[in-house]
């Protein structure tokens, strides 16, 4: 049975900087700023999340991987908690770039354009939490996942 490397080992950098949310800051000169991003004491170098300036998104959520130098997204709304974003990337750089658009509140198109290894699952932001529209978001969502799969067979 295998184990998982030493977080300190796959990420010496964060771990320099003592966390995630830490080492995000100090990526792409400080495009973060003065966004909120923080890391949960219990995994610091493995986890970190950024808050948004619209009320219909949940927490950028940022996650280590635990086998290989690698860092995955999910940004959801809140009403159903699913997915409008995520993605996965080597480049810590662009997960900065991802968050602070996330934070700023871009379109998701926009996400897209400042981290391009951002995946649109296909759901559209739903401001009001309008039952008829998270369906439709949904369905839209499901139709495009389909797609995806059927280039595929």
């Amino acid at each position: 049975m295998s184990t998982s490397p030493d977080p300190d080992v796959l990420y010496p950098d964060v771990a320099a900087c003592g966390s995630l949310a830490t080492a995000l800051r100090a990526e792409t000169e400080g495009c973060l700023g003065s966004v909120p991003v923080t890391s949960p004491d219990s995994a610091p170098l493995l986890h970190a999340a950024v808050e948004s300036t619209v009320p219909y998104r949940e927490p950028l959520q940022i996650s280590a991987w635990l086998h290989e130098r690698r860092w995955s997204i999910r940004g959801e709304e809140p009403f159903q908690r699913m997915a409008l974003i995520d993605g996965r990337t080597d480049d810590l750089a662009e997960v900065a770039r991802a968050a602070r658009a996330w934070y700023d509140g871009a379109s998701l198109d926009d996400i897209r354009r400042a981290a391009p290894f951002v995946h649109l699952t296909g759901r559209f932001e739903v401001s009001d939490g309008d039952p008829a529209r998270l369906t439709e978001s949904e369905w839209q969502s499901m139709r495009k996942e389909a797609g995806r799969e059927l280039e595929y067979a």
